[in-house]
């Protein structure tokens, strides 16, 4: 019995072991982006591409948060928001205007949801929930129209065009990847090809 047990054990780890090692399958786990698109860093750069307008977004945004914790140090990550069309425009600009008042961290994940639950519907609701978050409303419309931020927000969908996204969630990794849970599969699996395609862009990285 103990020997049974023994040998199951073993069966198992190898499957274990032969599923990790398992080799990614381009168009399905990942696509490549052609052309590259070049990187704002000299780290391994990774993008999360998302929408505010998005739920499938807004649902892998935990996995990806968790991942960062853990982040070498020689990845770098950035968010770029897509709108699709000029009407959802500024929507990437209230991101970039939340980034300028360095209210990020408190106010991204807060609008992202109250967005998607429709309670923010118009530029009335949206006064009114900045100013149930404390936030300064002549410090905010000067942020908002402010140079920096509208060359963000131009960037930024200058950045998703230049990768030919068609959906999100996206992940892109060093302008020659991108991947997403609709192609591995789910978003624990995002995360291992994401972790796959930044250590196969390391070793070539030493190579040279």
């Amino acid at each position: 019995m103990k020997r049974l047990i023994f040998l199951l054990s073993c069966l198992l780890a190898f499957s274990a072991t032969q599923s990790i090692a398992a080799p990614l399958q381009e168009g399905k786990d990942y696509r490549l982006v052609t052309p590259h698109v070049a990187t704002v860093t000299n780290n391994i750069e990774v993008i999360d591409f998302f929408a505010y307008t998005c739920g499938h977004c807004y649902r892998f945004s935990p996995t990806l948060e968790s991942w960062m914790q853990k982040l070498p140090k020689d990845v770098t990550v950035r968010r770029v928001p897509v709108a699709w069309d000029p009407s959802t425009q500024f929507l990437s600009r209230i991101y970039y205007t939340f980034e300028a008042l360095n209210r990020l961290e408190d106010l991204h994940p807060s609008f992202w949801q109250d967005i998607l639950d429709g309670r923010i519907t118009s530029e009335a609701d949206l006064q009114s929930w900045l100013t149930s978050h404390r936030v300064n409303l002549d410090q905010w419309n000067k942020a908002y129209e402010s140079f920096t931020v509208t060359m963000k927000t131009q960037q930024a969908m200058q950045t998703w065009q230049n990768y030919q996204l068609d959906a999100t969630p996206y992940v892109a990794v060093n302008g020659k990847y991108l991947t997403a849970p609709h192609m591995a599969g789910s978003r624990q699996k995002t995360i291992e090809v994401l972790n796959t395609l930044i250590e196969q862009e390391r070793q070539i990285r030493q190579k040279h």
